[in-house]
This record gives structure tokens, C-alpha cells and sequence, in this order.
């Protein structure tokens, strides 16, 4: 009992500060950094923009805008990236047109709601979310739009096995994003 309260009596303030400034301690705070590579954010939405354009190298890349919408009837936000590979593909042969419905995974790079112009600092016209490592998971692919949607099928025809040999319907196999 004796040795505790001798213990307590020798933790004086100048003490402490040395334990607590001793140099292992600088370099386990030093060492500690934050990883993103876990976080990622998953977004489902119209695509609103897309443009296929050429980097400084001439190298094609797409630059996609996708809107979705936080609340109903709010203004919604922009959710942007760039990919020069597979969404590009997709892009090129007619799998990502204006107004497909996608799911999109990636890691957020920024987020703002003002742009400079003219010197001057203005309001976006929605919020916009920018980016990196973009991805289209399985089943990622939504609804086309009305407009590049092929038409109904027409109920109610007298189908013979013999008309069916000679016009196969066309099937829409979207290739996997990777």
C-alpha cells in the first residue's frame, strides 16, 4: 500500500511531460495516415452529359455527368467523373447514352457548389461530386430512355415456326463493364 501512494507522490507535472513527449510517441502519431481505398461511394442516377473528348496526348477519354436526387423535388446534384477505358467502350458501342438509368461506384475526389468566373465566386446550379475510379458494378446498367427504347411488341399477331426462322428478334446483350 505504501509503494502506490509512493507512486503517485513521484508523478509529478515535469514527469509527465517527458513520458508524454518521449520520441517513440512523435513517431507513432507521424506514421499514422488516413487510407481512402476502403470508402467508396455508390450513386444511382440519369446520366445527364456525356462527351467523348481528347486529353493533351490525343488520347480519347469520356467526361460523364450524372444527376441524382438526395431529397424528391429538390434540385439534385451533379455527380461527375472521367474514364478512358471499359465506360468508354460501353460508350462507343451505344450501351451509355444520354438518359440510361446507372448504379456508379467510385471514390469521391471533391465536392463543391461554386465555380470563379470573371474573378467572381458564383453558385452552381446544383452541388456537384467529382470522382476517381469509377465503376459500373453488375446490374448497374438501368432503364434506356423512352426515345432509344426499341418499340413494343405488337400483341395479339399469329406467330407461324416458320416466320420465326426467318426474322430472329434482336437481343440487346450489354457487355460487362470491367
Amino acid at each position: 500500500m505504501n509503494l502506490k501512494v509512493d507512486l503517485q507522490c513521484r508523478l509529478t507535472p515535469a514527469v509527465l511531460l517527458f513520458v508524454l513527449s518521449f520520441p517513440f510517441m512523435e513517431t507513432q502519431t507521424q506514421t499514422y495516415r488516413d487510407f481512402a481505398n476502403f470508402n467508396s461511394f455508390t450513386v444511382t442516377g440519369r446520366i445527364l452529359d456525356i462527351k467523348l473528348l481528347l486529353n493533351k496526348k490525343g488520347a480519347e477519354f469520356i467526361a460523364v455527368t450524372v444527376i441524382t436526387h438526395g431529397l424528391n423535388d429538390d434540385e439534385g446534384m451533379s455527380v461527375t467523373f472521367n474514364d478512358s477505358t471499359g465506360l468508354m467502350n460501353l460508350h462507343k458501342d451505344g450501351f451509355l447514352p444520354k438518359g440510361r438509368m446507372v448504379t456508379v461506384v467510385g471514390h469521391i475526389s471533391t465536392v463543391s457548389e461554386t465555380y470563379e468566373k470573371d474573378g467572381e465566386i458564383q453558385l452552381t446550379k446544383r452541388p456537384e461530386i467529382r470522382l476517381l475510379d469509377v465503376t459500373i458494378p453488375t446490374g448497374g446498367l438501368g432503364p434506356l430512355p423512352k426515345s432509344a427504347t426499341p418499340a413494343a411488341r405488337k400483341t395479339g399477331v399469329v406467330v407461324r415456326p416458320s416466320d420465326a426462322k426467318q426474322a430472329a428478334p434482336a437481343v440487346d446483350e450489354a457487355p460487362m463493364p470491367f
